[in-house]
């Protein structure tokens, strides 16, 4: 079968990589491409791009034209550092990510307001102005309205957020002295919140996701490349663009609770922890791969041993 692309983002110029990740996908997927920051080499599937990785949804936008054909039924986009379960592949992935030829998929599909937490951009999501000094997409996006309506489409609907969605509130005495130590400012603002209850609206609505991993149609991929491409130039995070352009873009979409494969992110020490019992070594990894997940990631394969 030859009706996918895979197209792997790397968030920094890691030419030192682009061998090993062919290896790991080669029996696995035909038509390969690589989308480096910066790259000035000579290898024909890897395209050169030129943005902040922040916004890395503009990699794809500018790559469009260099990964796209017509015998393309999905275009399956994976960050460098993270692993596909093996058992995946180009014959097989429209089974286990339940996907027709008119869907897409995305890990999750959440509003801003969905965890009861703090997330850092959040305030950036606040204060995003799709009206860009030095760009027309305001003109080439939906309008506030047309965007709301997609998102209800897909069952998302932005609530006002609080307070400790937006600003990082102290959990312990001592990090409440550090507080009043270094910003003296969060303290006006949490007692003046605390006395009127303010909540924040979004000034755009925007979607969030995990956003390491997601496959586009090849009905959608058009439009999904030109919004994202209108984000990035706005400087919209990635982790909201690239969910809000698949929402605006996609018919259909797959998201992980309604396949059997779960992700594992590995972000703190003991997530970690679990990929010692492979001794660093890619080969023991990849035959050994945890059969219930769907990637493991980040998995920094400059630390890996591998034999090509």
């Amino acid at each position: 079968m030859d009706k996918v692309a895979l197209i792997i983002i790397y968030n920094h110029q890691y030419n030192r990589n682009i061998e090993i990740v062919e290896w790991i996908y080669k029996n696995r997927f035909t038509n390969i491409y690589h989308l480096v920051p910066f790259y000035n080499g000579d290898k024909r599937n890897v395209i050169p791009v030129y943005e902040n990785s922040y916004y890395f949804q503009g990699y794809v936008s500018q790559g469009f034209k260099s990964f796209f054909k017509e015998k393309y039924s999905h275009y399956f986009f994976i960050a460098d550092d993270m692993i596909l379960n093996p058992v995946i592949n180009e014959n097989n992935y429209q089974h286990h990510l339940q996907l027709s030829d008119e869907t897409c998929f995305i890990c999750r599909l959440s509003s801003l307001d969905e965890a009861a937490r703090f997330w850092s951009f959040n305030l950036h999501a606040i204060m995003y102005n799709c009206k860009s000094p030095g760009t027309e997409a305001e003109t080439q996006l939906p309008t506030y309205n047309e965007a709301k309506e997609a998102l209800k489409k897909f069952n998302i609907v932005n609530k006002p957020l609080a307070f400790e969605h937006v600003w990082q509130k102290p959990q312990t005495r001592g990090e409440w002295l550090e507080k009043i130590k270094k910003d003296i400012k969060f303290i006006s603002r949490y007692f003046k919140n605390k006395a009127t209850g303010k909540k924040y609206e979004l000034s755009y609505p925007l979607v969030r996701s995990y956003s390491d991993i997601f496959v586009i149609s090849s009905d959608a991929i058009k439009q999904f490349c030109h919004f994202a491409g209108l984000f990035a130039a706005t400087r919209l995070f990635v982790e909201l663009a690239i969910p809000t352009a698949l929402v605006f873009s996609a018919k259909k979409i797959k998201t992980e609770k309604d396949i059997q494969l779960r992700g594992r992110a590995l972000w703190t020490k003991e997530d970690i922890s679990i990929l010692d019992k492979y001794e660093y070594q890619v080969g023991n990894l990849l035959d050994n791969f945890p059969k219930d997940h769907l990637y493991l990631h980040p998995v920094k394969l400059s630390k890996w041993k591998i034999n090509l």
